[in-house]
């Protein structure tokens, strides 16, 4: 009895264990089935659909897989030669003068230029010079120092810049006197006749220097170069006598020396470099004879008959020391019209 349960038991086992792999094989391959295989390492997920249905289909998963692989040949084939490949998928289309192989757009760096020049920079070259150059300047003024006689001014510099600050030069100028309405005043409600000279007109030599130089922001959107000059000089005036009785003596003309101290300041146009536009105030000192106080009709005592000749009247005229002040305004042209700036080595 018991070696015949045993050999059953055999027999069962063997049984059990050789349909095992049979059914395995016969299971269904339309059911897509996904085998896990668990390892320490990693985990591999493997889909029989993909493996073995797909390719059976058709060869469309072929040609796909195909087009995939030269696709992607043909990217690393063309990233070889950077090691990035085309980035203009990504990053857009880079301009043409970033790229390596490009050359520089001649108009592009004007272009530059130009966007630069229309802002300020708080450093910038000098806006003219002037040295090496003539200028002559036309002018106009009035004297403003003197309430009995007014003076209208027209003259004109010739200067010759030796450098950039310094010039040396002759200015002449006409003066058209005349009594202003306060002296006929005075003499009408007062009784009283002034003694008074105008001036007639004056040549001088003169030397000019600029120590200071500077910039104006216009509306912050241009800049306006500006210059200060001090000017020293001396040379001849002539005055005439305007008589207290006009009707009876003749007046008579002095020739004096002269020295003339003047300050001003010169703006330089934006896109002009032969033109300058200045203002300024310069002062003549010289000495000057007046009509003698004797010199008139039934003075008591004190009319002298010699005196009606002017040039006797001259000889015994009073020495003072006469000045007239004139506020001027000139342009000034420069030749030859255009400058270059040099850079020292």
């Amino acid at each position: 009895m018991r070696r015949l349960l045993r050999t059953s038991a055999v027999l069962l086992a063997a049984v059990w264990a050789i349909p095992a792999p049979a059914y395995a094989a016969e299971e269904p391959a339309g059911d897509e089935e996904t085998i896990v295989d668990d390892s320490e390492d990693e985990d591999t997920i493997i889909d029989d659909s993909e493996m073995d249905g797909d390719v059976e289909a058709g060869g469309d998963a072929g040609g796909d897989a195909a087009a995939g692989d030269a696709a992607a040949s043909g990217d690393a084939a063309a990233g070889d030669d950077g090691g990035g490949g085309d980035d203009s998928a990504l990053f857009g289309e880079q301009p043409k003068d970033l790229k390596k192989d490009s050359k520089p757009d001649p108009e592009s760096e004007a272009r530059q230029i130009a966007a630069d020049k229309a802002f300020i920079t708080v450093v910038q070259r000098q806006r003219f010079l002037k040295k090496k150059r003539f200028e002559i300047m036309p002018q106009i003024g009035i004297t403003a120092n003197d309430p009995f006689v007014r003076h209208y001014v027209v003259g004109a510099e010739l200067n010759y810049w030796i450098t950039n600050r310094l010039a040396v030069g002759l200015n002449g100028n006409a003066f058209f006197g005349a009594k202003t309405a306060r002296y006929n005043n005075i003499r009408s409600q007062q009784g009283l006749l002034l003694t008074a000279n105008k001036a007639v007109w004056q040549a001088s030599a003169a030397v000019l220097y600029n120590p200071f130089y500077g910039k104006i922001a216009v509306f912050n959107r241009a800049l306006l170069h500006w210059e200060a000059y001090v000017q020293l000089g001396g040379g001849l005036l002539q005055s005439q006598v305007i008589p207290r009785y006009e009707v009876l003596h003749e007046p008579f003309n002095n020739f004096n020396p002269q020295g003339n101290f003047g300050i001003g300041a010169r703006f330089y146009a934006p896109k002009i470099d032969w033109v300058s536009f200045n203002f300024g105030v310069r002062t003549w000192l010289y000495p000057d004879k007046l009509e003698p106080a004797e010199r008139g009709p039934n003075l008591a005592g004190g009319d002298i008959a010699a005196y009606d000749d002017a040039s006797v009247a001259k000889d015994n005229a009073v020495t003072v020391l006469g000045s007239n002040v004139v506020a001027f305004f000139g342009v000034s042209f420069y030749l030859p019209t255009t400058f270059e700036y040099t850079t020292r080595r």
